[in-house]
């Protein structure tokens, strides 16, 4: 019935990360078996489109197909090809995968998750740090693991790459954990995906946040990416997409002076995009639910985006309720 009723005149835009029953480093994926759902609703009731689709429309200022979705994916986790990809295949539809270039070449988790792995795995039971005060902390629980991690994610995310990198180590020699290095893709696996039809996007060098870091290192780990992408993918003006959402105007500005081509901007109350309400560098994206389709379907044709709405309404003001990782 939502679907009678509501038009959307232009191009949803869909996240995810990881595609896994887990929350390895604090970043819960979404069950594989549910992302099938999901896609078998949006071909059941959308037009799946290719990002650059989209993009084409915006350039060249002619109508964004209606009833349209993207599908997009950050981080460049390989349980995007192994699980998600394969979903993509049989049912036909096209995605973007957003890569983080050194994890590329070096297989390092983005380093947020790989200070999650270290917390969620290490048999210690306190941890020393600055970011928690003179004394140790305790590690007796996962609650008291998780609250460590986040304070000290939260310290070091200003940090620029050496230092946050060095910190990360130290705490990983502390707590006796080597973090893996073999979850994310490699250049190889970007250029067989590229080969299969799946679009390839920057999403940083280092996955710095790029709206807390000093100006100079954000456009730093902007260029790189943009170089890196050129050298091993042949890719000139890909798509960018901002590690956790973060920016300012000056890496706006930044990003479009490299060369991406595009960008995404956090923005809830913007659902869908055509060319009357954004541009190519304020595209706005909502994510995946880690549910079953029919929540998918609740928040695009249904009752959950009015309800929140009524709230933020009833509450004074709008506010997002979940904001990129």
């Amino acid at each position: 019935m939502g679907r009678g009723l509501r038009r959307h005149e232009g191009a949803f835009i869909l996240y995810g990360h990881r595609f896994s029953d887990d929350d390895d480093g604090y970043l819960q994926g979404l069950r594989p078996a549910w992302f099938d759902d999901q896609v078998a609703y949006l071909t059941r009731h959308y037009e799946v489109i290719p990002l650059k689709t989209l993009i084409d429309c915006l350039e060249q200022r002619r109508a964004v197909p209606a009833r349209s979705v993207v599908l997009t994916f950050d981080d460049g986790f390989r349980d995007n090809l192994e699980n998600a990809v394969p979903i993509l295949e049989r049912y036909r539809v096209p995605a973007t995968i957003f890569v983080v270039t050194r994890s590329l070449t070096n297989g390092e988790l983005p380093w947020s998750q790989r200070l999650g792995v270290i917390f969620q795995q290490t048999c210690n039971h306190q941890v020393s740090h600055p970011q928690l005060g003179e004394q140790p902390a305790p590690l007796n629980d996962s609650h008291q693991r998780r609250a460590a991690y986040q304070r000290i994610k939260l310290g070091i995310a200003p940090l620029q790459r050496e230092a946050r990198d060095s910190i990360i180590t130290g705490l990983a020699n502390q707590l006796g954990v080597e973090p893996p290095l073999d979850q994310m893709l490699s250049w190889e696996d970007a250029r067989l995906l590229q080969a299969s039809g799946v679009e390839i996007g920057g999403h940083s060098y280092s996955h710095a946040l790029l709206g807390q870091v000093p100006i100079a290192e954000a456009c730093h780990e902007i260029r790189r990416c943009r170089e890196e992408l050129r050298d091993h993918l042949g890719l000139e003006a890909a798509p960018f997409c901002l590690p956790g959402g973060s920016y300012s105007d000056d890496v706006i500005r930044c990003i479009k002076q490299t060369g991406f081509r595009s960008c995404f901007i956090p923005n809830q109350q913007k659902r869908y995009n055509t060319v009357v309400n954004t541009t190519l560098f304020t595209l706005s994206r909502l994510g995946l639910p880690n549910a079953p389709s029919h929540h998918l379907e609740a928040e695009l044709d249904g009752p959950f985006h009015p309800l929140r709405e009524c709230c933020h309404w009833l509450q004074g003001g709008y506010r997002s309720l979940s904001p990129s990782p």
